[in-house]
């Protein structure tokens, strides 16, 4: 007979199963086996007669570190509370959290959202959704987030950055973009228009996307959409009132605030602004506007690190632009003067090679024997007149036995490489040295960032986007911007332990980390375990305490 027996030794219990019988009357163990200390026993869920299993995987890592995220950022909680919708199925916070989670983590149209849904942890950490969550549903509620509400629910993110995140605010960047659609708009719309795309599709009508970033994370703290054929320096004027609005709102002095942008953003009625409200500011300037130091050469600078330890030269004037003094910083970068010297040689002597492949066998034939149509036709070649100060040509000989030499004009040439490698910025900051400002200004790459983001095919992916009116395009464009706002946070978090990880490899060890739910026949109990990773997916999952 089988059973199980208990013994007790030094005071802790351990189980054993042993076959006794009854031999000469007698009753003997027949065998025994040790089973394990009592205490772990019970918590062993339970011994499975039945191995017959089944299997679902959900993506885990990173849509479990993103929850994090918005949770402590109350990110459900601030939509809803700016957004006026009756209690009716989903709030407008869960649609707009679940689009944002989804253009971090495996971006798809609105139709396969629920498919997605259902494939990731969000499933097991959310009730079930039974009311319609498809992109009509989308379509539905995206008129909600006219301006003013989106302008209210970014600044309730703002102050939360503030006091729950400490997001350093004192150095933010400007940039706007546009990215060009597939939308033939109706008369009534008025977001898509052409205009100059920076994406060479100006055939197709665009939209514009301006963002002011932090320099402490590259985090978006505003964020505008606007009509693709609107200028940027235009455009800008309203951005500073808009950002000035926003300070008012949060008591945040414009004094204590550093704005970083770029040349293409300049205009008289900015700086009134700018100076009006006592900001700080960097930005650069055209070259063009300061032609009378075009000529400085390598050997008026002296070389200084930056924090990268790239050298660069600097010298520092005092300039009256935009209607006051201020510091004008020319820049000397000796590598961009090597890439630019190499770029322009590598022009004239391909011109040079025109020249020559074009007369090679026409030269004194038909019409090329006369002197003037050669001169002209050279000329025609050479064509951008700054060339002409560096090639030189010579035509000679009677009509009919015509010749020509062309060539660098190596000295002119020399002159005029030893002053490339410049540019200009400029700036009122009244502390920094003028290395510093420049390392400043360099950080602006910042924001261009954020836009790679996403436009990425990789990861946010603000294209293809199937919308065809304003409200739709403004809510596809704010869950983009939310969803950049929860991954920059992220990175943020796993940078301060692993500071050489970028945010897209990040996502990609993130993406490595799944979690399998193993249910048994007969048994209601689920066990749920983590896939097998990488090192480096194991050693981000101990640090953003992801459990299965």
């Amino acid at each position: 007979m089988v059973h199980l027996i208990k013994k007790k030794i030094k005071g802790k219990i351990y189980l054993y199963l042993q076959e006794t019988a009854r031999i000469d009357g007698k009753s003997k163990r027949i065998w025994q086996r040790y089973i394990g200390p009592e205490e772990k026993i019970r918590k062993m869920t339970k011994i499975h007669l039945n191995p017959d299993f089944t299997i679902k995987h959900l993506d885990f890592g990173l849509p479990a570190s993103l929850l994090d995220i918005a949770t402590q950022l109350e990110l459900v909680k601030i939509i809803d509370d700016c957004v006026p919708k009756r209690n009716q199925g989903l709030s407008i916070g869960h649609y707009i959290l679940f689009a944002a989670f989804n253009r971090c983590i495996k971006p798809t149209s609105k139709t396969q959202m629920r498919h997605w849904f259902e494939n990731t942890i969000f499933a097991k950490k959310f009730p079930k959704i039974d009311t319609y969550f498809d992109a009509k549903a989308y379509s539905n509620h995206f008129h909600y987030l006219t301006p003013s509400i989106i302008e209210d629910i970014e600044t309730r993110i703002h102050q939360k950055l503030i006091k729950e995140f400490n997001v350093d605010m004192s150095l933010l960047f400007y940039d706007p973009t546009n990215f060009f659609t597939y939308i033939n708009p109706k008369e009534s719309q008025m977001l898509p228009r052409h205009g100059h795309s920076k994406e060479n599709r100006s055939t197709l009508n665009l939209v514009g996307l301006a963002l002011f970033c932090t320099n402490d994370g590259g985090i978006p703290l505003l964020h505008d959409v606007y009509p693709g054929n609107v200028q940027d320096a235009r455009l800008f004027r309203n951005e500073i009132l808009k950002l000035k609005k926003r300070l008012k709102k949060l008591n945040q002095d414009p004094r204590d605030l550093c704005l970083v942008f770029d040349k293409g953003n300049l205009s008289d009625t900015i700086f009134s602004e700018i100076d009006g409200m006592k900001v700080n500011f960097v930005a650069s300037i055209r070259p063009s506007t300061q032609k009378d130091l075009h000529n400085l050469t390598a050997q008026d600078f002296t070389l200084e690190k930056l924090p990268n330890l790239k050298k660069v030269g600097v010298l520092e004037y005092k300039r009256e632009l935009y209607g006051k003094t201020r510091r004008l910083i020319v820049v000397y970068n000796p590598k961009r003067s090597k890439w630019q010297g190499n770029n322009l040689i590598c022009k004239l002597n391909k011109k040079i090679e025109e020249v020559n492949d074009f007369f090679a066998q026409r030269l004194n034939v038909k019409k090329w024997r006369n002197s003037e149509a050669i001169k002209l036709k050279i000329d025609t070649i050479i064509k951008t007149k700054q060339y002409f100060q560096w090639i030189n040509y010579f035509v000679s000989g009677s009509e009919g036995k015509i010749s020509y030499s062309i060539s660098l004009n190596q000295s002119a040439l020399q002159s005029h490489l030893a002053t490339l490698g410049k540019s200009f910025i400029f700036s009122n900051h009244p502390k920094l040295s003028a290395i510093d400002l420049v390392w400043l200004y360099r950080q602006q790459y910042t924001v261009e960032r954020a836009f790679k983001y996403i436009k990425s095919p990789n990861l946010i992916q603000i294209r293809p986007m199937f919308h065809r009116n304003d409200d739709s395009v403004r809510g596809h464009l704010f869950v983009c911007v939310i969803g950049l706002l929860l991954l920059t946070l992220l990175a943020r978090k796993v940078n301060r332990q692993f500071p050489e990880f970028s945010l897209p490899t990040i996502v990609n060890i993130l993406s490595e980390i799944g979690i399998s739910l193993i249910k048994f026949s007969g048994s209601s109990k689920i066990i749920r375990k983590l896939d097998k990773f990488s090192a480096d997916a194991a050693k981000l999952c101990d640090y953003l305490g992801l459990n299965a």
